[in-house]
């Protein structure tokens, strides 16, 4: 039965799936209280506690599917990272696999939080890596992790909790020359000044650091681009679905968030508050009219963010 789980794993498109145990993952959990991203982290660590179930009747299931770079995005569109670009695949893509594990006669512990890098180092589908996340052999840190809780003896192949120790991905410290707001060391990764968390927390991101969102509207790849371990990764073609919606004229008037959200989970002031950045950062005063338009708006983030813009626009 344990292979039937892979092998459905396989069938989504996942490019390998492996079982561990539910020992707790101590190692991670005492490393993350010592870094600063640690305090952004909510899941618990023991998958006993997750669950109801004893250790010995936990099965893990870390599944990783690609989430490949694409090639550079047009002039004139905003950017999506790539890992957010497949975010609503991703999702639809785990659902399933529990359906289908469910259909298989397994209890599955649906919603659970489980450290995935973590889980996936466990399982040997990669190491970590100096900028948090897993570095596996075929696609480097383009990947995402899949985690399925079951209940169930532990298969004599799962992997314990001896393989916890990661020996990292190197530490070169490319990422950290790379990372356009210094949230990476060697101490590791600073989640609350990454241009990621501003995209969703955009009233924490200061003024100084809207110049270098450049042109993102959600996600952020340049660490990745950086690591060498990325280096052989081939890039895929951008939708053009999803290309046409991200022009910067679309994304300041009226956004087609049907499009949008069929890829990303964003809302339209987000995608409004990164669009006026954006225009601002390449420089496109014929969009001042459009960006003027969003000033003294309701939301008082976006009405900031505006009017910086317009002033850029104006003096540039």
């Amino acid at each position: 039965m344990h292979t039937k789980i892979k092998e459905t794993a396989l069938k989504l498109g996942y490019i390998n799936a492996q079982p561990v145990t539910g020992q707790p993952f101590d190692v991670w959990r005492n490393k993350l209280n010592n870094l600063p991203i640690g305090k952004y982290f909510s899941f618990e660590h023991d998958p006993a506690k997750i669950s109801g179930w004893p250790v010995d009747q936990i099965t893990i299931w870390v599944a990783a599917a690609p989430t490949p770079p694409v090639s550079d995005w047009p002039d004139g569109c905003g950017e999506i990272g790539s890992f957010y670009l497949y975010s609503q695949e991703r999702r639809a893509r785990h659902a399933a696999w529990e359906d289908a594990v469910a259909d298989l006669g397994y209890e599955v512990k649906r919603g659970a939080v489980i450290p995935e890098r973590a889980a996936a180092i466990r399982a040997g589908l990669g190491v970590h890596g100096l900028n948090g996340l897993l570095i596996s052999p075929e696609y480097g840190s383009f990947v995402d992790i899949t985690v399925l809780m079951i209940r169930a003896a532990p298969p004599p192949d799962a992997r314990g909790a001896e393989y916890d120790l990661s020996p990292g991905c190197g530490n070169c410290g490319d990422c950290i020359k790379a990372c356009p707001t210094n949230a990476i060391s060697e101490n590791g990764v600073d989640a609350s000044i990454c241009l990621c968390t501003y995209i969703y927390q955009y009233a924490d991101m200061p003024e100084a650091d809207y110049p270098k969102m450049g042109r993102r509207i959600t996600g952020c790849d340049t660490c990745q681009f950086a690591c060498p371990k990325n280096a052989a990764v081939k890039r895929e073609q951008i939708p053009a679905e999803i290309m046409d919606c991200m022009k910067l004229e679309k994304l300041l008037t009226k956004p087609d968030m049907d499009c949008i959200t069929k890829y990303v989970h964003l809302n339209e002031v987000q995608a409004k508050s990164q669009a006026v950045l954006a225009a601002a950062n390449t420089g496109r005063k014929d969009l001042l009219p459009l960006v003027d338009a969003l000033i003294g708006g309701e939301n008082k983030v976006l009405d900031k963010m505006a009017r910086w813009a317009a002033e850029q626009l104006r003096q540039n």
